[in-house]
């Protein structure tokens, strides 16, 4: 692994360019045209001295007669008001273009990273269960809103400030080593000094930077934690006290790096006016007794001075964007990281469509590793599972908790991969089959339903967006939530917010049944579904799910014994292995005298 902050200036400037450029497609405009005005700038911070030195030099020696001095000797009034007006017109012109530039590149790294950000929000929704249960939702959230946010701040100062500022430094350095090699020389050793000072001081502002966002992470990751539980602290007393102590360390621990990254960013700017006002404190020394000479003319000193002071904003800015850098290269590793990670489970490269299931879904030898941070004495959720479930009936999976249950459902709308052996479809390894087709063949109730955060109606229908609004109210007045639906703010344009919270969790179960038969797939995924319902309720949407599921290929997760006798098909699992595979009525007969 690299070294952080080796060669760090480079490397990460190179590495944020190549985590962008895909996104800057199709600004090849506006991008010519920022360099046209970065051009511009270069050029008018250049000339714009020069009207201010011919003056001094036709005031100071109107005897001496250069080219200039003599159209201004010629008609001394109208020359030097010309010269001012240039003077005043090239200031003008120079913020006129800083202006524009401004709002061309600001406006050109916000479309870029507007896109990066759709991505990489895009890429996260892509990756599978395991990726988002191993991660903080809040580490996450961070990621895609602040991250992204700095990067933007520290790609614009960038293009601006970075760049530019070497190109105004080498131009003015050519321009004074033709004037007098001398000042040249020294405003060269000032400048080289002050860039020496930021490269060894943005390698530590890079390093500091890191640490802070991590600790900004883990923080973001604790508030969502116990935002996401403030019900539970309060009830049982942890929304102060411990909980807060807790947050405070954590809060403590990201203002430290904070601070240090921020003493190391206001250092170095300091480091660097106090180097340039060196360098002119030296240069008005030997300038004077260059004009004292006759080396120079005063107007040359005036020159040369006004460059130093010219350099001294665009320096201090590169100087505040070197520590900047830190933090937008801190922020784009992070991000880089997400985007150059492919999703685990994504379709094969020759991926067809799934056809209608015709003899059943089977598991050959199946094993799911458990998650390193879930790890307890077992470390296979499913170990050498081997089992059948028939097309067009029903299946009953039953277990203790901790069983593997829920995993061996995931697996079917591959929501999660197995370690070792296939999981097939009418002989066919699943992965051959297209993500899409396969999960639109398949109504799903999970046991602890999420809702999204859109609109009832959309909710319900997010398997099936064509669904009219008649075909969604009648299966709403099918599992009894219509009339609470029409009494919320907006009926069914109210919005959801935060998982569904609008709703008590029988009622989130209802809309969540509702939505699996709006979408009325021929595979049925129900991990007990009627979890959070009484029992006059359950026995409803049972009845309701069993009239739906009729003739339809159905994995049912159900404590119910009762439950069990209903079934055509059984699987038992126990710590991950498979009990009993086969017919329900067997199975019954089996638990009837014991077996």
């Amino acid at each position: 692994m690299r070294k952080a902050g080796t060669g760090w200036r480079a490397l990460e400037i190179r590495r944020i360019v190549a985590l962008l450029r895909p996104y800057a497609a199709g600004e090849g405009k506006r991008l010519a045209a920022a360099i046209a005005l970065s051009i511009s700038i270069v050029a008018i911070h250049v000339i714009r001295p020069w009207p201010l030195k011919w003056i001094l030099d036709f005031l100071a020696k109107p005897d001496q007669r250069g080219a200039v001095d003599a159209w201004v000797a010629s008609a001394p009034a109208r020359g030097l008001f010309l010269l001012s007006l240039l003077f005043v017109a090239l200031a003008l012109a120079a913020a006129w273009a800083d202006f524009a530039q401004s709002l061309l590149v600001n406006g050109l790294g916000n479309r870029i990273l507007y896109r990066f950000r759709t991505a990489l929000f895009a890429n996260l929704m892509r990756q599978p269960l395991v990726f988002h249960e191993a991660r903080d939702m809040g580490e996450l959230v961070t990621r895609v809103l602040y991250d992204t946010s700095r990067l933007r701040r520290g790609v614009n100062g960038l293009m601006i400030r970075v760049f530019q500022t070497l190109a105004i430094f080498v131009a003015t350095l050519a321009v004074l080593f033709w004037i007098d090699p001398l000042l040249g020389a020294v405003l060269a050793v000032g400048g080289l000094l002050a860039f020496a000072s930021m490269h060894s001081r943005g390698r530590r502002i890079a390093v500091a930077s890191k640490k802070q966002r991590r600790k900004e992470g883990k923080l973001a990751a604790l508030m969502a934690d116990d935002l996401g539980s403030v019900r539970e602290l309060q009830t049982f007393g942890g929304s102060e006290g411990a909980t807060h102590a807790r947050f405070q360390r954590k809060n403590e621990k990201s203002l430290k790096y904070e601070q240090r990254v921020r003493k190391l960013a206001s250092g170095l700017v300091l480091r660097v006016e106090l180097l340039l006002a060196l360098t002119i404190a030296v240069a008005l020394w030997i300038g004077a007794t260059a004009v004292q000479s006759g080396r120079v003319t005063p107007g040359d000193l005036v020159l040369f001075i006004s460059y130093a002071i010219a350099l001294r904003a665009p320096f201090t800015a590169f100087a505040y964007q070197t520590g900047r850098l830190g933090r937008t290269t801190a922020c784009a590793e992070r991000l880089a990281r997400i985007m150059e990670t492919e999703p685990a489970i994504q379709d094969a490269a020759h991926a067809i469509a799934a056809p209608a299931l015709v003899t059943g879904i089977s598991l050959d030898r199946v094993a799911v590793r458990a998650a390193r941070k879930n790890r307890s004495a077992r470390k296979m959720v499913l170990d050498s599972v081997s089992c059948r479930i028939p097309a067009g009936e029903r299946t009953a999976v039953i277990g203790g908790n901790g069983s593997g249950k829920s995993t061996l459902l995931r697996l079917i709308p591959r929501l999660l991969e197995p370690s070792e052996g296939s999981v097939l479809y009418d002989g066919e390894d699943l992965r051959r089959y297209a993500l899409s087709s396969l999960r639109s063949r398949m109504s799903v109730v999970f046991q602890d339903s999420v809702l999204a955060g859109l609109s009832v109606r959309d909710n319900l229908a997010l398997g099936m967006p064509e669904a009219t609004d008649d075909a969604i109210r009648a299966v709403t007045r099918a599992v009894g939530i219509h009339g609470f639906i029409e009494r919320l703010p907006n009926g069914y344009d109210t919005r959801v917010r935060r998982s569904g919270d609008l709703f008590s969790g029988g009622e989130r179960q209802r809309l969540a049944i509702a939505r699996a038969l709006i979408r009325d797939g021929p595979i049925w995924i129900l991990d007990e579904p009627t979890t959070g319902l009484d029992q006059d309720a359950a026995q409803e949407m049972v009845d309701i799910l069993f009239r739906a599921t009729e003739g339809r290929t159905t994995l049912w997760v159900t404590h119910d014994s009762e439950m069990v006798e209903r079934m055509d098909w059984v699987i038992e699992l126990s710590e991950g292995t498979i009990q009993y595979t086969g017919p329900a009525a067997r199975y019954v007969r089996r638990q009837a005298v014991g077996v």
